[in-house]
């Protein structure tokens, strides 16, 4: 079956946004990212990036299901932490996992003026908060466990240009 969407995931600053949204261009796909929306409603009800205990579970779920839906039906590249895991049983769904060392991703972080500023702890619980909501809601799984994708690519290194490259491969196969 050829691929339909694609699905980018990985830890905060390894580069999802980033290739997400250079795929997209690249295959004239419509962008799509959970963490865009969830931002604007962390800033909008006052609620610390980090803690993703204070959003609705059903809001998350709700979100959830649209994006796993967008990617079901095709057309789209999606920005999403647990994207992957929802869309693992999605043959028409392309589930890259974006890695990174802590170090870089932090560094990385770090100089982050666009969106939002963070300190090493702030992401270190921003990260424990993502596993502790999707444990709660979903799975005691391991979300981006490396069996959930269809490729993996380590960015601690890579430039942008060849990550997009080899996303755009796999997808054009």
């Amino acid at each position: 079956m050829k691929y339909k969407s694609i699905v980018i995931c990985g830890k905060i600053a390894s580069g999802t946004s980033t290739a997400a949204k250079n795929v997209a261009k690249k295959l004239n796909l419509k962008f799509e990212s959970a963490g865009d929306f969830f931002r604007k409603y962390v800033l909008e009800n006052n609620i610390p990036l980090h803690d993703k205990s204070q959003i609705p579970d059903k809001l998350d779920q709700k979100i959830d299901k649209k994006l796993t839906n967008l990617a079901k039906n095709g057309g789209y590249v999606i920005d999403s932490h647990y994207l992957g895991y929802f869309s693992r049983q999605l043959p028409q769904v392309l589930k890259v996992l974006l890695v990174c060392s802590d170090n870089e991703r932090f560094k990385r972080a770090l100089a982050r003026k666009h969106t939002h500023i963070e300190t090493v702890d702030q992401i270190e619980k921003r990260e424990q908060s993502h596993i502790d909501k999707f444990q709660k809601l979903y799975s005691k799984e391991d979300y981006e466990n490396p069996k959930f994708f269809d490729l993996v690519i380590d960015t601690t290194k890579a430039d942008q240009d060849k990550v997009t490259s080899i996303i755009t491969k796999k997808f054009q196969e």
